[in-house]
């Protein structure tokens, strides 16, 4: 054959195209169980969707690690092949994963076994099942931080070590009650560990309005629009002897000893258990506000330990009564309730709960005055001997509804971490069954999720440890300074020290002084990663929180400055700045930001929403006019 250029140059093509096929093959990543490759995950064939998304979820992070993608296969019968992981209830058909072993784990535990050709992951229910798939993916090289926040550790080559490992949360129920208003994005994922929002009762069902209000159910399983016309007597007697109406009281309570009542309340129970059969947690409680609101008619009034004022007694009647029906009907679901405000916070004299009911004590104002210390705190004496009472009562019957926020001014620093931590300490020692955060500090969010999800599991789980893991994912180069801003923040609260309450304003933390400090160090963790917007944006939170404390306590309008006019001028664009940049609406009870703003300096947003109008951006490209005379 004649060599040629032309030749030559389909020679190397072909030799290229030869090489790039090899250099891709080589590269295929492979997955390794000890003595076999895994070429498939199965279900069975009438897996659960839990179970469907636990493997899909196996097939999906494996090919984020390894670059290779298994299929998920549906086997029926006892006979696995080897290279081929069992999830759900296929592990059991197929023997290698008992019953026996697993009621052991119940409820929510999982088991995980891999031998040398195959394995299997289960859990006691199909949920367990779930959180044993994300153990696993953990175990192969996955890190699970936020929802917008996960480490996947590239392996080409990996390789599934042998194990037998059996695990349940130490908490039966790990659950954030999510406020949309607050936290729009926010779930309790169940990566991180959390009861998830399909495991609890739905009040959509009803086709009540009032869904939102899922702890209170007093306004949606008796609702006003539904039964206020027909029956008024339903609904609780005021002192002037009229029934409540809507405008007048707090919404929802009723008058629990009304038997019809009691009867209607319970079959819409049922209705909505009925249409939710596979969740677990239904709520029977009274309604939002304070003793004062409370049905004042005799017959309420006779069953209180003290008439009008010390009402659990009351309360526990109506609950038992739905629980009896429910256990009746459905065995298996729990019944939540609340031990909240003066009302209810004591325990009940007469009676006991129903083994299916669980007691939510709320450590809450002004029984539990102080959220930024653990129940230690002096000025959560009250509250502290109220829940040994319930704990001393019925050990076996108690939850916790928390409180580890401020409601009124939701962007002040609020400390509550390391006293959140400790309490679940006492939590655990005390045989506290079930946790529910009343949302979640906007201080360190994704942190508190984290840190907190790892310790239902495990109490004893070392905090410093996981607050560091989490800083160096979250933050990166910024992780330092931001490691030192929050030890700084944590230690003005215990040194000082400053008692955070829930409700009602805390601008005690952020002083002159501390907000230089703070400033100083989060601007430092910005330079740290200039051009890192998704890092920026969440140091910007952080910012936000420190600058809106410092400028609503100190501004041109209060003439009570505490820095130079130029560094208010500089804080408070930052401040606008950032707001901009989240589209932010509200910033506390009181105050959306467009009104707030108005209060605190000289600049009139009119349009809505404020970051639409032109004097914001005219204000932005140049802050310093908006105070040049």
């Amino acid at each position: 054959m004649k060599v040629t250029i032309k030749n030559l140059c389909v020679l190397l093509f072909l030799l290229i195209v030869i090489l790039t096929s090899c250099q891709t093959g080589k590269n295929k990543g492979k997955i390794w169980l000890p003595d076999k490759e895994l070429t498939a995950i199965a279900i069975a064939p009438d897996a659960t969707e839990r179970e469907k998304k636990s493997a899909n979820e196996i097939v999906e992070y494996l090919y984020k690690i390894t670059d290779k993608k298994i299929p998920v296969k549906i086997i029926s019968g006892k006979a696995i092949p080897d290279g081929i992981i069992a999830v759900g209830k296929l592990a059991i058909s197929a023997g290698i994963i008992s019953e026996d072993e697993l009621s052991k784990v119940a409820s929510d535990g999982y088991a995980i076994k891999i031998n040398k050709t195959g394995g299997a992951i289960c859990g006691y229910r199909d949920l367990g099942t779930l959180y044993g798939a994300y153990a696993f993916l953990r175990q192969s090289g996955v890190n699970f931080y936020s929802k917008d926040c996960e480490i996947i550790n590239k392996n080409n080559n990996l390789r599934i070590a042998e194990t037998s490992s059996f695990v349940k949360p130490h908490f039966e129920m790990r659950a954030l009650f999510k406020l949309d208003v607050y936290f729009k994005g926010m779930v309790p994922d169940p990566k991180l560990g959390y009861t998830p929002y399909d495991d609890m009762g739905y009040p959509g069902d009803l086709g009540a309005p009032e869904e939102r209000n899922w702890v209170h159910s007093a306004s949606f399983l008796m609702p006003y629009r539904l039964f206020g016309k027909d029956h008024p007597e339903f609904f609780a007697m005021q002192k002037d002897g009229s029934r409540y109406k809507p405008g007048i009281g707090p919404p929802g309570h009723l008058c629990l000893s009304n038997e019809e009542m009691k009867k209607a309340g319970a079959e819409r129970l049922l209705f909505l258990i009925d249409k939710q059969k596979e969740r677990t947690f239904f709520v029977v409680t009274q309604g939002d506000g304070r003793s004062n609101s409370w049905c004042q008619c005799n017959l309420c009034r006779s069953l209180d330990a003290i008439a009008g004022d010390h009402m659990t007694d009351r309360l526990l009647e109506y609950v038992n009564y739905n629980a009896r029906i429910v256990a009746k009907n459905y065995p298996g679901k729990k019944i939540l309730t609340l031990a909240y405000t003066e009302a209810t916070s004591r325990p009940p004299q007469r009676l006991m709960p129903e083994p299916n009911v669980m007691i939510m004590y709320c450590p809450y104002p002004p029984q539990t005055n102080c959220q930024s210390h653990d129940l230690n705190c002096p000025q959560n004496e009250v509250g502290l001997q109220e829940l040994k009472g319930w704990i001393a009562k019925c050990p076996d019957n108690m939850y916790i509804f928390d409180y580890p926020r401020g409601y009124s001014s939701w962007y002040e620093p609020f400390g509550s971490f390391y006293a959140t931590m400790d309490k679940l300490k006492f939590y655990s020692e005390n045989g506290i069954k079930g946790i529910i955060q009343c949302v979640v500090p906007t201080s360190f969010t994704d942190l508190f999720i984290f840190v907190q999800g790892r310790l239902l599991w495990n109490p004893n789980a070392d905090v410093e440890s996981l607050i560091d893991e989490f800083f160096k994912a979250y933050y990166g180069p910024a992780a330092e300074y931001m490691r030192e801003y929050f030890n700084f923040m944590h230690s003005e609260i215990k040194n000082r020290p400053v008692h955070q309450m829930c409700e009602g304003s805390n601008p005690e933390l952020v002083t002159g002084q501390y907000a230089d400090k703070a400033l100083s160090i989060l601007t430092k963790a910005q330079n740290s990663v200039t051009g890192d917007q998704i890092k920026l944006k969440r140091i910007d939170l952080e910012k936000f929180c420190v600058l809106w404390s410092d400028i609503d306590q100190r501004n041109t309008v209060k003439n009570n400055l505490e820095t130079t006019l130029d560094e208010h001028i500089k804080r408070l664009g930052e401040t606008v700045r950032i707001a901009w940049d989240m589209q932010l609406i509200q910033v506390s009870r009181k105050h959306n930001f467009k009104n707030w703003i108005r209060e605190v300096a000289p600049l009139w947003i009119q349009a809505e929403p404020w970051y639409y109008d032109p004097a914001v951006n005219v204000f932005l490209a140049n802050p310093e006019n908006l105070f040049k005379l």
